[in-house]
């Protein structure tokens, strides 16, 4: 019947440890039914010996043995094994030895004669207390260990890390110290003075945001002088910073991250720099192309023209001759003259004259005026025009040339390919935008070109001037959209022009 009312643990290695006899082995019998690991000895030196040899998990200590008191004991196994747990056992059980024995680091206490229920509830408490301490430690070393690769990671991050508490600047890591020197424990306010004069009121604006609680998170880039605005002629460095709200130690702080990309916008600026000039050759190209032309002409006129000088008389066949040359010539120079027209078009656009209006008016406008041209030449048009087309601010005329140009495009481009030969013209809305798109069957527009057809003077044509498609990237640049080219899944081009939906747009 005993057996039932005992609750089963864990099995333990346990070392009893007690001059009488009868007391090991009652105690070794007991613990043994339940399952336990029992070693028994009569004396300190065995305890001791034992200890030394086989890890225990729990140890039951008379006070009095012959040859070592009780305490002396407790004091060699905290010294050999702390974790061991130390339950003292004695037959004069007082409150003062009691109390000796917690504070000298035992676990627990127990009086003769123990009884049954008494070392049971025992046994499975200081277990259960072994467990969970054990379960502590490992909680603490696993805590300790991740705080240790964090603080590793951070102290050693390439990115500056720096943490802002009560408007006071309570760490950096070295890469943040070395982009900004050792602020810990100034206002944020101190290194406004280091901060170039056109991103002070930026910067300031996105910390404000944050501590006002307007924002969650901010980014920006920003420039600073390392060395203190008193040089700043000596060196400027480009920083990316995100900063972002987060809880400190229970209380609202600022995680500031910084990254020195002094040397991606050096490298951002080389390659616009090197598309302008790339950009630029062709353009010198294209106009150096379109007037070699007429000039070579001219000289060709010029020298017949000097030949027939150098006749002693003209006849009137002659004279005839000559004034057709010079015709000739004169058409010459105003080819000439309408290319550097077509440049200065181009280097001085005027103004878009912005009213609010659907972009269906322009888009069928330049539908009406293509109409002719496209049944001339037998294309099929498809329209869809959306008559739910949110209003934006533009100027109708602009958009009208360059849908017109994007017409022009696709018939010649449909003449070329013998096949269906269909356009198609839509107007739409989509994320914010409306999109206006023409799309044709024509040949298309291979993707080695794409980057430069909007170029000025590329063309891909013999007698193109290669200036519309630039025209129209400045009309819509200027109406802050967007012109994209895309292929069609059944063949030829898709042109698409982006606007914003009812974004006022100052004229300038």
């Amino acid at each position: 019947m005993l057996s039932t009312r005992i609750k089963m643990t864990a099995a333990a290695d346990i070392l009893i440890v007690d001059d009488e006899p009868v007391v090991c082995e009652t105690l070794q019998g007991l613990l043994d039914f339940q399952g336990h690991r029992v070693t028994t000895c009569n004396s300190g030196a065995e305890a001791l010996n034992h200890i030394r040899r086989k890890p225990f998990d729990l140890v039951f200590l008379d006070i009095r043995l012959p040859d070592l008191d009780g305490f002396q004991i407790l004091a060699g196994i905290r010294k050999e094994a702390a974790g061991i747990l130390v339950i003292m056992i004695t037959g004069d059980a007082t409150i003062e030895t009691a109390v000796e024995a917690l504070k000298s680091g035992a676990y627990g206490y127990l009086g003769k004669p123990i009884r049954i229920e008494e070392l049971t509830k025992t046994v499975k408490n200081a277990l259960d207390h072994r467990e969970l301490d054990q379960a502590r430690r490992q909680s603490e070393a696993a805590l300790r260990d991740s705080e240790e690769r964090f603080r590793a990671l951070v102290e050693n991050s390439l990115i500056g890390i720096c943490i802002i508490q009560n408007n006071t600047i309570i760490y950096q890591n070295p890469e943040q110290k070395k982009l900004y020197r050792s602020f810990a424990g100034v206002s944020p306010e101190t290194l406004i003075h280091f901060i170039h004069p056109d991103d002070v009121e930026k910067v300031t604006r996105c910390y404000h945001a944050l501590t006002a609680g307007k924002q969650k998170s901010v980014e920006t880039n920003f420039r600073i002088y390392p060395s203190g605005s008193e040089k700043k002629g000596s060196d400027v460095r480009w920083l990316q910073c995100r900063a972002s709200l987060f809880q400190y130690r229970g209380t609202d702080a600022i995680l500031i991250n910084l990254m020195d990309i002094t040397r991606a916008q050096e490298l951002e600026h080389f390659l616009r720099v090197k598309s302008k000039m790339i950009s630029l050759g062709r353009v010198a190209a294209g106009i150096a192309h379109e007037i070699r032309n007429p000039l070579t002409g001219i000289n060709s006129y010029l020298f017949t023209l000097e030949d027939m000088l150098k006749a002693e008389e003209l006849d009137a066949e002659t004279v005839k001759l000559m004034k057709r040359i010079v015709d000739q010539v004169q058409g010459a120079s105003n080819k000439i003259e309408s290319v550097i027209k077509r440049v200065l078009d181009f280097s001085r656009p005027g103004l878009p004259a912005m009213s609010l209006l659907s972009m269906n008016r322009p888009m069928q406008e330049a539908i009406n005026l293509s109409a002719v041209s496209l049944r001339k030449k037998g294309i099929d048009v498809d329209i869809d025009l959306d008559p739910d087309l949110p209003m934006s601010y533009g100027d109708p005329h602009l958009i009208e040339q360059v849908v017109l140009n994007l017409i022009d495009n696709a018939m010649k481009s449909i003449e070329k390919k013998n096949a269906e030969k269909r356009l198609t013209l839509r107007s739409y809305a989509e994320n914010n935008n409306i999109c206006l798109s023409v799309s044709d069957t024509g040949t298309g527009v291979p993707i080695g070109i794409r980057e430069k057809i909007f170029d000025p003077f590329f063309t891909t044509e013999t007698d193109g001037s290669g200036i519309g498609l630039a025209i129209s990237l400045r009309i819509i640049n200027d109406h802050r959209g967007a012109i994209t080219v895309e292929s069609n899944q059944s063949g030829g081009a898709r042109f698409t022009i982006e606007l914003p939906i009812e974004k006022r747009i100052q004229t300038q």
